[in-house]
């Protein structure tokens, strides 16, 4: 007689400086998955501690990230530690509900997927978001363990190594509270700004006036009427002002790089005018 084994489930974060977050990630899943693996990139309050305190199930892995690396490279060494079957991959600050845990335990038992996407409910400024292009987001964050990898900078992308046949889809939400103020979702997205400017170098043609003007107009529209961020109220306004000016600041300084006169240039510029002028004599 064939017996079926139950596959095993873990779970693999990244962290910095998680203590308000950590706790409820924990008892969030340390009752159901059978290991969580946490990379952590150097924090200085009490991550390590709380995570070493949860018990056998937890993996802190203490490895900041050096010159080069993303938050991509953290992951893949998550997912290099862990030793599960399966492994949903987190951010400290999101949750697994019931009907999603219920309905990731049943996945991973079908032998035809190696992988599965699914949505996030997204909090926004406290609230939980309708429209603006928060429930967009569709990624394969759970996965076979041999059969997934990331790559990218800061926005990660997912390699799933299996034919699109065997890549499954999940309905119910992971909630994903996001930042606790919105001061760190702008400090956030400075640290992102990166990532945007090598897309708009990329583009074949140089920044022009109708792209520092025109391109967060379109992303604002887009955010605020197309994908219906007015349901949101006041945070969906401010959600979609906010996408805009990374697009306007994106813009204005690759013009900027595109356009530099270096200092010593307008130095020398200026010594010129100041010989043209006769001096003070």
């Amino acid at each position: 007689m064939n017996v079926q084994v139950k596959p095993t489930l873990g779970v693999v974060t990244i962290s910095y400086n998680e203590e308000q977050d950590l706790p409820g990630f924990l008892d969030n899943l340390l009752d159901w998955v059978d290991e969580i693996v946490i990379v952590d990139d150097g924090s200085s309050d009490r991550t390590e501690e709380l995570a070493k305190a949860a018990g056998d199930k937890v993996t802190f892995l203490r490895t900041p990230r050096v010159e080069g690396e993303y938050f991509s490279h953290q992951r893949n060494k998550g997912i290099e530690a862990a030793k599960s079957d399966w492994l949903l991959h987190m951010d400290v600050d999101e949750r697994v509900t019931p009907e999603l845990a219920r309905e990731i335990l049943q996945a991973i038992k079908n032998p035809d997927k190696d992988g599965y996407r699914y949505r996030r409910l997204n909090y926004f400024m406290h609230r939980p978001m309708k429209g603006g292009g928060w429930r967009d987001w569709n990624l394969v964050h759970l996965a076979r363990r041999d059969k997934f990898h990331f790559g990218g900078m800061f926005h990660e992308s997912c390699h799933l190594d299996a034919p699109e046949a065997r890549e499954g889809q999940l309905q119910s939400l992971m909630v994903h509270f996001n930042e606790d103020n919105l001061e760190k979702r702008f400090r956030k997205s400075g640290t992102y700004m990166e990532e945007l400017l090598k897309r708009v170098e990329a583009r074949p043609k140089p920044v022009r006036l109708i792209d520092i003007l025109g391109r967060p107009f379109v992303e604002f529209t887009r955010k605020y009427v197309l994908k219906k961020g007015f349901l949101d109220g006041t945070p969906g306004l401010i959600s979609a002002i906010h996408s805009a000016t990374a697009v306007f600041r994106a813009n204005a300084l690759v013009w900027d790089r595109q356009n530099a006169v270096s200092r010593n240039q307008i130095e020398t510029d200026f010594q010129q005018q100041w010989r043209d002028g006769g001096g003070v004599g």
